[in-house]
């Protein structure tokens, strides 16, 4: 609300309240409660009541329901109150269902915390369609559970914030794998020519006409060296050195010249175990690298032009339990990866603050 003349802030909802302070014409105030033409506000560190006759609307506070955008970056709080427990801390543009409201505070879900944040920070969502949506979940995987299959069929695709927003990724390549997430999409809006998705490990929009249910990369090997691959610009391989794993449901595009191992080294995994070895990421562009790295940080994501995989000589394997530390696909393949110039460098093991043990890098020429 703002105030449309100087205005009592009184210790009652009544004429007779104690005259706490006066608030100059136009200062703006969250309203907290209501009581018989009188409004709850706080100002200069004081809480009291001022005459809603004196008041008019500037927004509308978010209600139980909606969705908020976090305007700035919040506490998470155990309780409605400022003095209460932090839980976390939630990113600012993040967009969340709001659970409950007291006090000017709202309820939500953040990373799998339930917690209170200051309301008058989280603006009302837009009701336009194709709007950005914060994905408010550990980074898991590339599909993250998604079957919904496409590849893009253009060089150079692009995924967006928003619909005809900006851009967030402008250079993935030619039949780099897709998953729409129609859970996100309805949410964020539904457009006509648009789907929401996640691929290369980010989520966004993209254009249906870039998009096809095939994949027609290459699976062979080829003629190119490694020694050619890296002479290339990190995250800028062009495209005929980039071919598609052939065993992998989902194609992922690799260097040419790692994957005559890979197949070799895919063939003894399944020996021992039966099945695939199970391929989350491989080859990244200079622009994924760029959001990932703004997105999750110099302890999980190489700095932009350093990654194997902006080259396509590394795998990412799912975060999963079996190819945990713990798990029995890790333990295999550190001790035999090697054999088959792939490798789980030391910096990445257990107790390091780079620790991963999804990532296998490779070693051939």
């Amino acid at each position: 609300m703002q105030t449309t003349a100087n205005l009592n802030l009184r210790s009652a909802p009544s004429t007779s309240g104690q005259k706490l302070a006066t608030m100059p014409k136009g200062t703006r105030l969250s309203v907290t409660a209501t009581r018989s033409g009188w409004s709850q506000v706080r100002y200069s560190g004081k809480t009291g009541w001022a005459s809603s006759t004196y008041l008019r609307t500037v927004s509308r506070a978010i209600k139980t329901g909606e969705l908020g955008k976090t305007t700035a970056r919040l506490t998470l709080r155990q309780k409605a109150s400022s003095t209460s427990t932090a839980l976390a801390t939630v990113p600012k543009s993040g967009i969340y269902t709001v659970k409950k409201i007291s006090g000017g505070y709202a309820r939500i879900t953040s990373r799998g915390k339930t917690g209170w944040v200051q309301g008058k920070y989280l603006s009302i969502v837009a009701k336009k369609p194709g709007r950005e949506i914060y994905i408010d979940q550990k980074y898991t995987s590339n599909r993250a559970g998604l079957t919904d299959r496409y590849w893009t069929k253009v060089s150079g695709g692009d995924l967006y914030e928003s619909v005809n927003g900006k851009k967030r990724i402008a250079d993935i390549p030619r039949n780099s794998v897709v998953y729409r997430d129609a859970k996100m999409e309805k949410t964020a809006g539904s457009v006509k020519g648009w789907i929401f998705v996640r691929t290369q490990g980010m989520s966004g929009w993209m254009k249906t006409s870039q998009l096809s249910r095939t994949s027609r990369a290459h699976t062979t090997p080829g003629k190119y060296s490694a020694k050619q691959v890296r002479a290339q610009k990190n995250g800028k391989i062009p495209e005929r050195m980039l071919v598609a794993i052939s065993w992998d449901k989902e194609k992922t595009l690799i260097a040419a010249p790692a994957l005559k191992d890979l197949n070799r080294l895919n063939t003894a995994f399944k020996k021992k175990f039966g099945h695939n070895l199970d391929i989350d990421l491989a080859y990244r562009t200079r622009a994924t690298q760029e959001a990932y790295w703004e997105e999750l940080g110099p302890y999980v994501a190489a700095r932009p032009g350093t990654s194997n995989h902006g080259w396509g000589t590394a795998i990412d394997v799912p975060e999963t339990y079996g190819y945990s530390f713990r798990g029995k696909y890790y333990k295999w393949l550190k001790a035999n990866s090697k054999k088959y110039n792939w490798v789980h460098r030391k910096i990445l093991e257990e107790g390091s603050p780079y620790a991963e043990a999804w990532h296998f890098e490779y070693t051939g020429r």
